[in-house]
């Protein structure tokens, strides 16, 4: 494995999903950041190795960054839509609440309220390109 650190970006912009997971209890909320543009540098293998695994892609035809490269810094930008999605098993009342509670200011008010974020994920919906990082960041 080579030891370089690459720049990924989407051939075309605004082709990029940042997924937050949000937990209280035993309920998860997903919040979808959509159609954002930017670039991410990740390690852990060469040139080929990386265009290798962007081949692979989820059944949404997007390829899931985080759980495939060690992300070693993000540049995103340009949120034109920003979803909340409740868990099916939470009740619509308190589903609907929490809808209007995000419009607000959604990480404040969650964390207010007890939830956490445990995760966020990048997923590519386009062609990537990958190329060698310069030492300077993003």
């Amino acid at each position: 494995m080579s030891g370089k650190e690459y720049v990924l970006e989407t051939e075309y912009q605004k082709c990029v999903t940042e997924c937050e997971f949000w937990s209280k209890g035993e309920h998860t909320i997903e919040r979808a950041l959509l159609w954002r543009y930017g670039k991410v540098i990740v390690s852990g293998g060469s040139k080929k190795e990386i265009e290798n695994l962007i081949r692979e892609r989820d059944s949404y035809d997007r390829v899931c960054i985080t759980d495939k490269f060690d992300l070693l810094d993000k540049k995103l930008q340009d949120c034109v839509s920003d979803d909340l999605y409740c868990p099916e098993e939470m009740s619509e009342k308190e589903s609907k609440r929490l809808s209007k509670l995000f419009q607000k200011d959604a990480e404040a008010m969650f964390e207010n309220e007890g939830w956490e974020i445990e995760d966020t994920k990048i997923y590519f919906e386009a062609n990537i390109k990958v190329s060698i990082a310069k030492k300077f960041p993003l």
